[in-house]
């Protein structure tokens, strides 16, 4: 066996144990770990905005503000829709409610436009009149397809009365009707497990959905106004902003306060999804690192640290296609080393812990069939951010069937 080969493996096998030993070390902890809001006989002195934008949005929109109105919070609330392109009859129904509306479109030649969107609301809270008088101390972000749960205004008030100024609520689906929807479904419980309730177990802020989440206005104004509109995402840049902050955030995941949406049941939404993940995330990566160094070294943070190996990751779903294969060459033809055997072992370890302790079972027999096409896709995906396509350009997740 020459020396280069032997290196090649070493390298490799080191790589991907890594990985599936930080993988399972994540799906274990954050599977067992449950974390219940404390009731506390105090008074809250908050006043939310409740901000929502709409892009293209559809009749399930006219869904989510209903739920509002039907469960809203017990604080004083302000809700604010930013239409972007959408259908006339849909902003005719908004406005027989009662919220405040904005309408402006941007210019994808200047780059993300969804980051645009929220840069130009910031300065919304703070100049247009309407908005600014009602002196709103927390924001609240929700998709134009998040409907609210019975309870979900207040779980994020108990967990206020505790004192966290930053909560991510969770996102869970209207629907998994397909296989495509039930991975969609899973790859959100794995987030969900990996990098938000894990990260509470060790006592460190959970990483951003993107939505369904509150956090105290002033952090929300001065992380957006810093983000690139060069990223093609928002949540992973605008976590990094706040956690790199001088001061501290102190934030929490709040995994009974629910909001539900559709999920992507179309592979060729699922590819364009995905793209603009990956793309964010690896430019988000590289972008932050000096950054994120300095913080792990002149500041000492674990908590960092345990960002930097994470964002940094392979796609899971490709180190779901690959250790296994790895592992059956290895056995055969390599047997004398036993790295991909042990990566495939903690891989199998962890996920046995998330799939039976958080119920997804019967999904995961769902899309078992299609997986690799699934897997495919995502490797298309993956691809495509080499092509430079999404540098600067928001991806945004529409559903064909959305109305029907």
């Amino acid at each position: 066996m020459s020396l280069l080969f032997h290196y090649t493996y070493l390298i490799l096998g080191s790589f991907i144990l890594f990985y599936c030993v930080y993988l399972m070390f994540t799906l274990i902890i954050g599977s067992l770990y449950k974390r219940k809001a404390k009731p506390q006989n105090i008074s809250l002195d908050d006043r939310w905005i409740i901000y929502i934008p709409a892009y293209k949005a559809n009749n399930t929109l006219i869904d989510a503000l209903d739920a509002i109105e039907k469960y809203p919070p017990k604080v004083p609330y302000m809700t604010v829709v930013l239409f972007q392109h959408c259908d006339q009859k849909i902003m005719n129904a908004v406005h027989e409610r009662k919220i405040f509306a904005l309408e402006k479109t941007f210019d994808s030649n200047l780059g993300n436009t969804y980051i645009q969107a929220l840069k130009f609301t910031c300065d919304e809270f703070v100049e247009e009149k309407v908005i600014a008088e009602f002196k709103a101390n927390h924001v609240i972000l929700l998709d134009k397809d998040n409907v609210v749960s019975p309870t979900f205004f207040d779980e994020i008030e108990l967990f206020r009365k505790e004192g966290f100024n930053y909560i991510q609520g969770k996102r869970s689906a209207l629907n998994s009707q397909n296989a495509v929807a039930s991975y969609d479904l899973i790859s959100e419980n794995l987030n969900n497990v990996s990098l938000r309730n894990y990260k509470s177990a060790m006592g460190w802020n959970p990483e951003l959905t993107g939505s369904a989440f509150i956090v105290q206005i002033d952090w929300f104004i001065k992380g957006i106004k810093k983000l690139s509109l060069k990223n093609p995402g928002m949540d992973k840049n605008l976590f990094l902003e706040w956690l790199l902050d001088k001061e501290k955030l102190n934030g929490i995941y709040a995994s009974d306060a629910i909001v539900y949406e559709e999920k992507t049941d179309d592979i060729e939404v699922l590819q364009q999804q995905r793209s603009r993940w990956f793309a964010e995330q690896y430019m988000t990566a590289f972008a932050f690192l000096p950054r994120l160094l300095k913080k792990i070294f002149f500041g000492l943070s674990i908590e960092a640290l345990d960002y930097t190996i994470s964002i940094l990751r392979p796609p899971r779903s490709i180190l779901m296609l690959l250790t296994p294969l790895l592992f059956i060459v290895e056995i055969i033809f390599f047997n004398q080393y036993l790295l991909f055997t042990y990566a495939f072992g903690c891989l199998i370890l962890g996920a046995t812990f998330f799939l039976s302790l958080n119920g997804l079972l019967p999904s995961f027999f769902q899309l078992m069939g299609r997986f690799p096409m699934l897997i495919w896709s995502n490797c298309k995906s993956l691809f495509s951010i080499f092509q430079g396509k999404a540098k600067g350009n928001f991806i945004h997740t529409e559903r064909k069937n959305s109305d029907e």
